[in-house]
């Protein structure tokens, strides 16, 4: 497969020239074409939507994916192989929302260059319970930067609060902190913590575990 010649393609814009050669350079993996494929696939039959001029006005190329999955003809092809299609669409901007409050996140070597400690030490604390850790695949995991302080800390009570949701899986952690609560009188978790305020957030954590589905 012949990536494009930019001479004899010069009325196709650099930006897509670039994209399609590195679509035919990760096609030489089967495993990479396959998924390729299927997704072009269904891009093109999206691409004839009449919402480009909004999708294509999304922040980031992930967020122009799940605008285009929200479109009236992705959504239409979704919801016939799956009625909770767009349910799960909806859950998948809630998670990127919450990877990007409060400063967004790093990988494992930053943060543990941030503190001062081996990698190593980074997850042997997330398999304690005593960061929030997010799976990216292939062992990979990236952290939520608000965790820590300028000074290469964690904030003051969040390994007490984590105890306390240490049956919740990473991804309703995140949502307990970030989201307000009726309980703190509609403060988020982390906005108590930071005000020095760990009690109530506790008493907070504890019954939102409870109340949680096992």
């Amino acid at each position: 497969m012949k990536m494009l010649d930019r001479d004899k393609n010069a009325k196709i814009p650099k930006s897509t020239q670039n994209a399609v050669n590195r679509v035919f350079q990760a096609s030489q993996e089967p495993l990479k074409g396959a998924f390729l494929t299927r997704g072009i696939e269904g891009l093109i039959e999206i691409a004839e939507s009449e919402n480009l001029v909004d999708i294509t006005a999304a922040d980031s190329n992930y967020e122009v994916l799940l605008a285009a999955l929200q479109t009236p003809e992705a959504l239409s092809l979704l919801t016939q192989r799956d009625p909770l299609a767009l349910a799960k669409i909806r859950g998948l901007k809630l998670k990127q929302q919450l990877i990007e409050a409060e400063g967004g996140c790093a990988s494992s070597d930053e943060i543990a260059e941030l503190l001062g400690i081996t990698r190593q030490a980074i997850n042997k604390r997330r398999h304690q319970g005593q960061l929030i850790g997010l799976s990216r695949g292939k062992g990979k995991y990236i952290y939520p930067r608000w965790q820590f302080t300028d000074t290469g800390k964690t904030i003051s009570g969040l390994e007490s609060v984590l105890k306390e949701l240490k049956q919740l899986d990473p991804w309703t952690q995140l949502a307990f902190f970030l989201n307000p609560n009726v309980r703190l009188e509609e403060k988020t978790p982390l906005e108590m913590l930071r005000m020095g305020k760990l009690e109530p957030v506790i008493v907070s954590a504890i019954a939102f575990a409870n109340d949680e589905p096992d």
